[in-house]
């Protein structure tokens, strides 16, 4: 049984198909100047060349994502500088708003707060959505998206395996659990968003 079906658009020929093997393909392709697309379903497959046969353009589509993101407040944590965990508090243009709550000194030359020596980048998270949350009340914002699910599911809601974790980290999920339920009183909202599309995304992951 076939794993992957090879589907096929020649234009200047008008026609079009769907084959088992990419050798296959190849011989019916080459030279031709065709479309063609691996797929896991003969339906998938189908579905492309009746829509065409186009090659989805994915720099155009994340940029259109992020054409979408709504003007609100957004978080991230990463280490991938090698300084340590920094935490990003942002608009949806990527600028730092962590002045709006630190003094400068406490501001990294990149907008960014450096979490404690020795802090975890789930910690990191967490110290984000804390800080996010006071943000948005200050200015009015009634959404904050990061792409922790751990952090947006669960420890900022108070659900955690203490045993598992330090009095710090524990620490911190009680008073961001807390604020949390004044944010949400307040309407407030906590969303998940893709990495990719983050503008606080610190970018170390990618």
């Amino acid at each position: 049984m076939a794993t992957k079906y090879y589907a096929f658009v020649i234009d200047r020929e008008n026609t079009h198909g769907i084959v088992l093997t990419w050798d296959e393909c190849q011989i019916k392709t080459k030279g031709k100047g065709a479309r063609y697309k691996s797929f896991k379903t003969h339906l998938e497959a189908l579905e492309w060349i009746k829509a065409g046969g186009i090659y989805e353009d994915k720099k155009a589509k994340h940029r259109a994502a992020k054409d979408l993101l709504e003007d609100e407040i957004y978080f991230d944590a990463g280490t991938g500088r090698g300084i340590g965990v920094e935490v990003r508090v942002t608009n949806k243009n990527g600028d730092s708003l962590l002045d709006i709550l630190m003094p400068e000194d406490m501001i990294n030359e990149f907008g960014n707060y450096l979490a404690p020596k020795g802090s975890t980048n789930n910690y990191g998270e967490l110290i984000g959505v804390y800080l996010a949350i006071d943000i948005a009340i200050k200015k009015g914002k009634s959404k904050i998206f990061g792409d922790s699910k751990l952090v947006i599911d669960y420890w900022s809601k108070g659900l955690c395996n203490k045993t598992s974790l330090n009095e710090k980290t524990i620490n911190l999920i009680q008073k961001t659990s807390e604020r949390r339920v004044i944010f949400e009183k307040l309407g407030g909202e906590i969303k998940h968003v893709s990495g990719d599309i983050n503008p606080a995304d610190l970018g170390f992951h990618k």
